[in-house]
């Protein structure tokens, strides 16, 4: 793994799996629920070595004119970027996993499922028995990406009438498909077809000829005043975004063949098996020659490459809302508010901006088998079984494959390792497997895909009483009665109703309320107008600034610590009856949950059955409330008319108010109820002198 370069220097990533755990020691579990040693990314938080440069040049114009009634605004804005990145995010020595499975039972005929136990991932790197590995090769450090975008747009204020107001307009963005320096430093995957278009060869463009899509963005605005006191708005938008890590610019075409090579090797062989030993050390990376065309079928069975929808798809949000506002006093308003939107190709929950359609499935279509049947999970059917009639497509017998379809190799569960596409029929492709036959696949690799193909969906009741500065006070309270829905990326490519779930970081109710307010003392105040100038230095000017947050508690998951009963790639939800639980997280106090036990939980929750995810669903509960306040005292101490010094000191969390976290679910069990919030530290005080001149 030391191949004399410095850039593969230094100790590999070691990743051994806990005693115990179902998880797996293996890049779909990469924190491996065990010891971490020597280097790397998930050992010691180091991208190393890592090269990058990113800049943009831009030019702005922008153009007004006045037509009676009318504002007329247009202009245009024109961009060019670069990139240049040499990651290390699988370590460039490596990354080694190390199973428990391996040095375990193959099954206990004394359970009513059998399943791999009492492993222990140490005594599997003692042994030298490799579960899986990771690594970056790169052929060239000078692969950069570039891109052109245009932006043009014109709109109309229209002031209708004295009381009506209407802005329109409308914008047009142009994202080029990003180019490549140099023939061969780059490429990009097609799912669809199997092939990666790699840049500058044969009929492949710089562009990997990749297409542009469209992004017209409409806006409307229409303001009307009923009342002096009383305004109505409404309002619609489009917008779109440029995603992030290589959604439609870098981090994707510079990470693939033939420039770099997320070398994987993988166990075939089921939950026992180990590809390779410490004694031989992995295979030497393959860079396969890229064809006279320019299309490189993908070699999946030996490296992860990553993918992008062609054409290029936007993260898009259309958003729309209306208010009424109302001015109770001259320094008072309300505001009464509908706010919504929709994402669309956007971001899933926790940001996550990929998915991976390589992942193993509950049910495998027939057309994606190994043996042109359906096949399913079953952890029960011994991995190394050869069951009578079970032949892979080319005639070869398939061990781990039960007459019923059931499998506990969740290879032969993904997509294309016994499923087709063109690229795999090519001449130019070739894979070693003896179960593969002409036109199957063979992949045993993830696939990196940016799909950008996520919605989102917010809803939202929001009301907002200001006060604006007078008489030394000034108020702003906000009530958000609110509402997300979204999906997570892990299992999307096979359902999108698992996946689907409230969204992970927003609160259904949030009052939160700021201010700031001068104290009454001193000179010309309404307590001690006619004190002298020590007796003003001390009791004048005074501030105080607080910031109250009242809401309710986050979404979350209730999941068990490891699901026996389906694919490691599905979510692992619990059967129970949601509203009772939420009755006892909501209705207990907050200094006494701790009284969850396995003998209260196992009258509200089971565990799923064979092939099932379970009923709870994804962020299905709702932890505990949470409250801070913050507060800020400032006072100020004039020197001369040019010159003073003021002094603050903020108090966070100035209540000393440690909110409860929302629970965490273990195989099933809750560990002692709500844990502490941890964005909330206890009460921190910092104390600060200005000198103002």
């Amino acid at each position: 793994m030391n191949t004399g370069t410095s850039i593969t220097s230094g100790a590999p990533s070691f990743q051994l799996e806990e005693v115990g755990s179902l998880g797996g020691a293996s890049p779909a579990n990469p924190q491996s629920q065990g010891p971490q040693y020597g280097a790397g990314l998930n050992v010691d938080r180091c991208n190393c070595p890592l090269i990058e440069r990113e800049d943009q040049f831009q030019g702005v114009n922008n153009w007004t004119k006045m037509l009676g009634n009318h504002a007329l605004k247009f202009g245009a804005d024109i961009r060019y970027a670069r990139n240049l990145r040499v990651p290390s995010d699988n370590d460039r020595t490596g990354i080694l996993y190390f199973s428990n499975n391996y040095t375990s039972n193959p099954s206990n005929a004394n359970l009513a499922t059998p399943i791999p136990i009492g492993g222990l991932g140490f005594a599997t790197f003692a042994l030298g028995q490799v579960t899986n590995f990771l690594r970056y090769v790169s052929t060239t450090t000078n692969a950069k990406e570039f891109q052109k975008r245009d932006f043009f747009y014109a709109q109309d204020s229209w002031r209708a009438t004295p009381k009506l107001t209407v802005n329109y307009g409308l914008r047009y963005e142009f994202f080029f498909p990003e180019t490549i320096n140099a023939p061969g430093n780059g490429a990009l995957l097609n799912p669809d077809t199997g092939y990666l278009y790699v840049a500058g060869i044969g009929g492949v463009g710089s562009n990997m000829n990749w297409q542009r899509s469209n992004a017209w963005s409409p806006r409307i605005g229409i303001a009307y005043q009923v009342r002096p006191e009383t305004v109505i708005r409404a309002g619609y938008g489009r917008s779109f975004d440029i995603g992030v890590f290589g959604s439609i610019f870098g981090h994707a075409a510079t990470q693939n063949l033939p420039v770099l090579q997320s070398q994987q090797v993988t166990q075939t062989g089921g939950a026992n098996s180990a590809p390779f030993t410490l004694a031989q050390g992995p295979p030497a990376p393959t860079f396969t020659p890229v064809p006279a065309s320019g299309l490189l079928p993908n070699p999946g069975a030996l490296v992860n490459s990553r993918a992008r929808p062609n054409p290029l798809r936007l993260p898009t949000l259309d958003a729309w809302n209306a208010s009424l506002q109302q001015s109770l006093t001259p320094t008072v308003s309300l505001t009464i508010a509908y706010v919504g939107n929709k994402g669309t190709h956007t971001l899933g929950d926790g940001s996550g901006n990929t998915t991976n359609p390589m992942e193993a499935a509950i049910n495998l279509p027939a057309q994606y088998s190994i043996t042109g049947q359906p096949l399913h999970f079953d952890p029960s059917v011994s991995s190394s079984t050869i069951f009578p009639g079970v032949f892979a497509l080319n005639g070869k017998p398939v061990p781990g494959i039960s007459p019923s379809g059931g499998t506990n190799n969740q290879t032969y569960l993904t997509r294309y390792y016994g499923g087709k596409l063109a690229a795999c029929a090519d001449p130019n492709y070739h894979i070693s497997d003896p179960l593969i036959g002409p036109g199957q696949c063979g992949w045993t690799n993830g696939i990196t895909d940016y799909s950008d193909d996520f919605n989102t969906h917010y809803n939202a009741l929001q009301v907002t009483l200001a006060k604006t500065f007078s008489k030394g006070l000034s108020v702003n309270a906000n009530y958000a009665w609110q509402h997300a829905i979204s999906w997570q990326s892990g299992y999307y490519t096979w359902s999108h109703s698992i996946t689907k779930g409230t969204d992970g970081f927003l609160r259904r109710q949030q009052f939160i309320i700021y201010g700031l307010y001068e104290l009454p003392f001193g000179k010309n105040k309404l307590i001690g107008s006619g004190v002298g100038n020590i007796t003003n230095q001390i009791i004048g000017g005074w501030q105080l600034s607080p910031v109250l947050n009242y809401s309710s508690g986050l979404p979350f998951t209730l999941t068990l610590g490891g699901c026996p009963n389906i694919p490691g790639d599905v979510p692992c939800y619990m059967n129970g009856d949601k509203t009772r639980f939420q009755k006892q997280i909501t209705g207990a106090p907050w200094n006494t949950l701790h009284y969850f036990n396995q003998a209260t939980l196992s009258t509200i929750f089971t565990t799923p059955g064979l092939d099932q995810t379970g009923t709870l669903g994804r962020n299905s509960l709702y932890g505990p409330n949470f409250f801070n306040m913050d507060l800020s005292v400032m006072k100020s101490f004039p020197i001369h008319e040019a010159v003073s010094i003021q002094f603050r000191m903020d108090a966070y969390n100035v209540m000393n108010y440690i909110s409860w976290g929302s629970p965490s679910g273990v195989d099933g069990t809750i560990s002692s109820g709500p844990g502490k919030d941890s964005t909330v530290p206890p009460r921190q005080l910092q104390l600060s002198l200005k000198v103002l001149f």
